[in-house]
């Protein structure tokens, strides 16, 4: 049996980061072009930038994806499509995708180029993992919820590639069902302009207003995977991906280098022992209040939340233990260095600064690297902090000097290949390599002279063909075949040798042919949208997002909009609960299922062993939040005449996803929040359109903040279960409220907004929501 084989996967948001992945080990690199991909803010590549990276990629080896993953509109894709057709040309090994409609686009015009999932496709199950499989994707980057148990199912049941993040920063929210930054300030985690606001704190209060926590309920931890890496690498997943486009290139070197390392260290071993002093420069080059495995070993709770800072905290320093001038006296926890970085924390603000100035306990100035143990005083602290704050080192410089050197300030990277060389008497020199599974052979032209003096040996041989420092290849084995007593000029073998590593250089580039996709793209543009118009009527409909025993709001809706109510929805978790007093109380009404986006394990078994008798008993609506119930339902529309509605968590942005989506079996769209006036107009000449009125789910998450922080839930203490005695909310600093859904059957929660949707003018139905 061969080796495991496993994908490091290193993110670039500039070509230095770029290239300090490759330094670092990186098997392949993921990267964005302008605005379409989720970090759009990042610097990302120009497309001529883009083009040289993919061939300096491929010379030493490496592969490279783009991210393509946000949502796009119509108007965007031929732009999107013009810009992929040369990036295929030039050899670009897969795209990362989060628009159903532009993947359903790309399969047709570019069919032999790997499609990835992206983790904002939001896939948690293998139902769903088989479904994206099915439509044409090679990969799926699962969503991050997930456990290493979970996952494992997923890849010993798939037969497709699966991509998982093990390191950097991690959502609250279920990647790609987070609408809260787009409700709050217009900015869209969905086209990569996220101002994260899980990052604020914010106020926890119960149902009679009473405040129970202020802090940063929702900033999350970053994933740190380095510590359970022979399980993550056990459990045959593809690609290992470290988040980290926005991030330096010191960071995506040294995270890189370091699950290098580690990684081949187990493949070649099975066995490694972890540096401590590596484990803490990984924190030290970025972490978010400690170490968290986010999913990967279960749910964290509380200690998977940065209590401290939503920012980098990197290593404890110290605390104040006096105030003299601009500079404050603490006892070291770790080594401190001129121009590292510095914040000291209190209740009131965050001191950063730059340590320009050490003395030491004499208050005598050194200005020289200090280790732990000693006392020391750090300046220039302008601002005023107090006896016994807290004082992190966020960076240091001699690591970052030291990263820089080794990675960033000169290409190390380079494509191993062996070398055979014939010299002989009256023949010219002969080189001999194989590459890229093909035998190349290359005639110097170079006839060898009778030696008058020196003659040719294996030693100068190996002299010239190892200078390659400044090329994509090198050749650490060479063999020779020499006949005794001749004689080459070094300057020719030089010449040969530069000719050679030009000519394998270009072999490593891969250029394709496009001109049959050229031709073919206009019209698979230009392809004509159906009417998938259906009759029903719905034009009032009423969502339930809290059904209990207190109904009297609910009973009070209905009573004031008898007639002209069409439709009630329920959620799934209500079903689950109030099911026969459900289908008995509102079965004169079109009754609706609202799966959710989110299922886990207790929920999914309720749907799949009741599902079919609902559709018997009364209910003819089903909303889908996520693709994994498409194929139970499709046989199920072979028996039962029922509805099936796309709700806005699918993300259907254009009128290609709408189409797409359509093609399944569909009834009816609710088009994403992004979604433009205009997209709107488009997806309704041709669809059942509806739209959502008043609340709606800004955020999803497996992490429940109430069993965090008021049932104490943790590794060992059982959850007293707050969300089954009262109902909560959120509040920001604007005074902006949030209510939280909770399912207690699988501990997730949905965050709520009341958020009135814009789009009133088209004649499509309305989805009136109430808590």
């Amino acid at each position: 049996m061969g080796k495991k084989v496993v994908e490091l996967l290193a993110p670039a948001g500039n070509i230095n980061s770029f290239k300090a992945a490759i330094n670092a080990g990186a098997d392949a690199i993921y990267m964005g072009f302008g605005k379409y991909n989720a970090r759009a803010m990042a610097q990302n590549f120009t497309l001529d930038e883009y083009i040289k990276c993919l061939d300096y990629a491929h010379i030493r080896g490496v592969k490279v994806y783009l991210t393509l993953n946000t949502l796009v509109e119509d108007s965007d894709i031929k732009e999107i499509l013009d810009v992929l057709l040369k990036l295929y040309e030039y050899g670009l090994d897969a795209v990362i995708l989060q628009d159903i409609g532009l993947a359903s686009i790309i399969h047709k015009v570019f069919p032999d180029l790997h499609m990835h999932a992206s983790t904002q496709m939001s896939a948690y199950s293998l139902e769903q993992v088989k479904f994206l499989q099915e439509i044409g994707f090679k990969r799926v980057v699962l969503a991050r919820e997930l456990s290493l148990e979970e996952i494992k199912y997923i890849v010993d049941n798939a037969d497709v590639e699966i991509e998982v993040f093990i390191h950097g920063a991690l959502c609250v929210s279920v990647s790609g069902q987070c609408l809260m930054s787009l409700s709050i300030g217009s900015r869209s985690a969905n086209k990569g302009e996220c101002a994260q606001p899980c990052r604020m704190k914010y106020k926890l209060y119960d149902s009679k207003d009473n405040k129970l926590e202020d802090t940063y309920l929702l900033s999350k931890k970053d994933i740190y995977g380095l510590d359970i890496l022979k399980d993550i690498i056990e459990s045959n997943i593809t690609s290992l991906k470290i988040e980290g486009r926005n991030k330096t290139p010191e960071y995506v070197a040294y995270v890189t280098s370091r699950y290098r390392k580690y990684i081949d260290l187990y493949i070649e071993k099975k066995k490694f022992d972890l540096d401590n002093e590596e484990q803490k420069n990984l924190l030290q080059m970025f972490n978010r209040s400690g170490k968290s495995h986010g999913y990967l070993k279960g749910v964290e709770y509380k200690n998977s939340i940065t209590t401290i800072s939503p920012k980098n905290t990197g290593i404890f320093l110290g605390k104040v233990i006096e105030k003299k001038g601009g500079h404050v006296k603490l006892k070291l926890e770790t080594n401190i260095n001129l121009h590292d970085g510095i914040e000291i924390y209190n209740d009131k603000n965050i001191v950063s600064t730059i340590v320009t100035s050490i003395k030491d306990n004499n208050f005598k100035q050194i200005n020289s690297n200090v280790e732990k143990g000693n006392i020391v005083y750090i300046g220039d602290i302008k601002q005023n902090v107090n006896v016994n704050d807290k004082i992190y080192k966020t960076s240091s410089s001699n690591l970052n000097d030291e990263i820089r050197n080794k990675y960033l300030k000169r290409c190390i990277r380079r494509r191993k290949i062996e070398l055979n060389i014939k010299i002989k008497n009256n023949e010219t020199i002969k080189l001999f390599t194989r590459l890229l599974d093909k035998e190349y052979i290359y005639d110097t032209l170079i006839v060898p002279e009778k030696s008058q003096n020196k003659a040719i040996n294996i030693d100068m041989i190996k002299q010239v063909f190892l200078k390659t420092q400044d090329n994509g290849i090198e050749f650490p084995n060479i063999n020779a075949q020499i006949e005794d007593g001749l004689f080459v000029k070094i300057s020719s073998l030089n010449e040969a040798r530069r000719n050679f590593v030009s000519i394998l250089e270009e072999k490593c580039c891969i250029r394709r042919n496009t001109d049959n996709i050229q031709s073919n793209m206009p019209y698979i543009l230009n392809e004509k949208i159906e009417n998938h118009k259906i009759k029903c009527n719905f034009k009032n409909i009423l969502s339930v997002y809290n059904y209990n025993e207190n109904i009297n709001y609910v009973k009070y809706y209905l009573e004031k909009y008898n007639k002209k109510l069409d439709r009630i929805d329920f959620q799934i978790k209500d079903y689950i609960k109030y099911q026969d007093e459900i289908l008995s109380n509102y079965s004169k009404y079109n009754l609706g299922i609202n799966l959710g986006n989110f299922t886990l394990k207790n929920t999914d078994k309720y749907i799949k062993e009741n599902l079919e008798f609902l559709l018997k008993n009364g209910v003819n609506i089903v909303i889908i939040g996520s693709y994994r119930y498409i194929k139970i339902l499709t046989e199920l529309k072979k028996k039962y005449k029922f509805y099936i509605v796309a709700d806005y968590s699918l993300n259907i942005n254009n009128i290609y996803s709408a189409n797409f989506i359509s093609s399944l079996g569909i009834d009816i769209i609710v088009p994403d929040f992004d979604c433009s006036e205009k997209e709107i107009n488009n997806i309704y000449k041709y669809f059942n359109v509806e739209v959502v009125d008043d609340y709606i789910t800004v955020m999803t998450s497996r992490y429940c903040m109430l069993g965090s922080f008021i049932g104490r839930k943790n590794e060992k203490n059982i959850c007293s279960a707050p969300c089954k005695s009262g109902n909560y909310y959120l509040l920001d600093k604007y005074k902006e409220k949030y209510n939280i859904i909770t399912n207690n059957y699988d501990c997730t929660i949905s965050i709520v907004k009341r958020n009135k949707q814009k789009f009133k003018a088209l004649n499509c139905y309305i989805r009136n929501t109430i808590l």
